[in-house]
Order: C-alpha cells, then structure tokens, then sequence
C-alpha cells in the first residue's frame, strides 16, 4: 500500500494540472462596424441612435472576451455599444488624423476586453520613400492572461480597395498593404525585446485587411505576408463560401461579397474562426468574425 502522505500529494498534484487545464477558451471578436455610430457618413442622430441599439444587441448576445473594432468614429457612442457587458472595458480607442494633420480621421480602431490591461497605445504607420504620407496605424494592446502572462493584441484597418480599377492605383494599394504589414510584423518584433521580462502567451491580430488569400487581388501578398511571419490564419482551412465577411454593398457594385475580415493568431491552438451569422446589412456590411483562443 503507498503511504498516505504520497497519496495526498498525489491528489494536490491532480487537483493543481486540473485547474491549469480548466480555464475556458477566451472568446475575441472582430468587426468592423461600418461607420460607427451611423452606418454611413452623412448619418443622422436618429441613425446614429438605431446603430447603437441594433449593434450593441449583436454584441451583448456575443459576448466577446476580447472586441477588437473597425470604424470607429465616436468614443461615447462605442461605450454605449458595450455598456451591457459591464465586464468589457474600453483599453484603446486610436485618435488618427486626416491628410491635413487636423481633423480626427471617422474610422478609428479599438480594443476593448474583459481581461484587465498591462499596457496599450496606438501606433501610426510611418511613411516611407515610395510611400509618403502613410495613413491610419492600428491600435495595440498588452492584455493580462487569466493563467498569467501576457496576450499581445492588435485591431487593425488596411487601406481599402477604392481607386483599384485603375491599375497604377491598384499597385500603390498593394504596397501600401505591404508597407502596413511589415511594419506590424516589425512592430511584433520590437515589443518581444520591450516585454523580454513578461511571459508572453500568445499573440491576437484581427481586423479589416481589405484583401483575402483567394488570389481576388493577384497583387496583394499582405495575407501570405502575414502567414510567412508565423502566425496562422484562422480562414485557411474554411471554404470560401463559410468565410464571407463582406457583404455586397449597392454602393460598390464592383466587387462580389468576399473575404475581407481576418484573425491571425501565434502561440495559440490553430483554431478555425466562424461568423456570427444573421448580421443585418443595415447594421454593418462586414460580419463580425469569432474565435476560440485556447492554449496548447
């Protein structure tokens, strides 16, 4: 027979890998919400009022953990959007500027969470020689693991596909993405050195990328940039038809409902992402994207 003692560290030892094995998957969540609060540009406060109530349903049924957001162009009207998840707090809402260094841009990024925050800021991305004047940036957040450490977290907005007709146009779209992307990727890069002293779990990028790994923009890499850096595509193994985040837009006749809304992820378990379905167009003309994030 074993000793009693050997036996009840037995039962602590079981007791303590089930509790590190018991947390639940956190659930993120990206959506670009469309012109928030409003739905368009010219939007009227009634519309504005219409949007909150109608996209703060669609998120309180979600219940998001982590919320990254798109679009975002007025910070009373997203808390209001989350007042009725009292656990999610607002971390980061991004305040770019337009081309003329003044006005606040009416698509900002945000990241908004459960988890409670180590740290967070936005960064803009920096113009180059070949690509002067540079806009938007993404918003970035260090949020804290319930098992300890840290989740590095990004919301992001590529620029969009307007002007793509034309095939120079086309080609300073492309590398514009590409520009953005690897300066994500450096970006990654810089804050392993800056939280060399934390324990970091995992990584979180998701957002509006405004291109897809379809070959629909045989010019645009930022995709396969982005998997070549190491992080797994949560769409890769999805058919395209489960995977339509954008829907068609009568005002962009254009382009055919599509792949625009990706969530990357590194240091997780290579989860599949799914679409909250049933999304009306008047809410948004994106669906919100969802994923499981579990530790392996």
């Amino acid at each position: 027979m074993f000793p009693t003692k050997f036996l009840l560290c037995l039962i602590f030892q079981g007791l303590l890998l089930h509790a590190a094995s018991s947390t639940e998957p956190l659930k993120a969540m990206t959506w670009n919400i469309k012109w928030f609060p409003g739905g368009f540009q010219e939007a009227t406060k009634a519309d504005k009022t219409e949007h909150i109530k109608a996209a703060s349903l669609i998120v309180e049924k979600a219940k998001p953990d982590i919320f990254l957001a798109q679009e975002i162009r007025d910070e009373k009207a997203f808390r209001n959007l989350i007042k009725n998840n009292p656990a999610i707090k607002l971390h980061i809402l991004t305040k770019f500027l337009e081309f003329d260094g003044k006005t606040p841009s009416p698509q900002q990024c945000a990241i908004a969470s459960k988890l409670e925050l180590h740290s967070g800021w936005q960064e803009s991305f920096k113009s180059t020689k070949k690509l002067p004047g540079l806009q938007r940036g993404f918003a970035f957040a260090a949020l804290k693991h319930p098992d300890g450490g840290l989740i590095m977290v990004y919301s992001i907005h590529l620029r969009s596909n307007r002007g793509s007709e034309n095939p120079e146009e086309a080609k300073k779209i492309a590398a514009t993405r590409a520009e953005s992307v690897r300066q994500i990727i450096a970006h990654k890069n810089e804050m392993i050195k800056k939280f060399s002293r934390e324990k970091i779990v995992g990584w979180l990028i998701g957002g509006d990328f405004n291109t897809n790994h379809d070959g629909q923009f045989p010019l645009c890499n930022a995709i396969n940039d982005m998997v070549k850096a190491g992080f797994h595509n949560t769409w890769n193994t999805t058919p395209q038809k489960d995977r339509i985040t954008w829907r068609n837009n009568p005002r962009f006749e254009d382009f055919k409902p599509t792949t625009f809304d990706y969530i990357f992820t590194s240091g997780f378990t290579k989860n599949q992402a799914i679409i909250v379905p049933n999304v009306s167009l008047k809410v948004s003309d994106h669906a919100p994207v969802i994923l499981n994030l579990s530790v392996p």
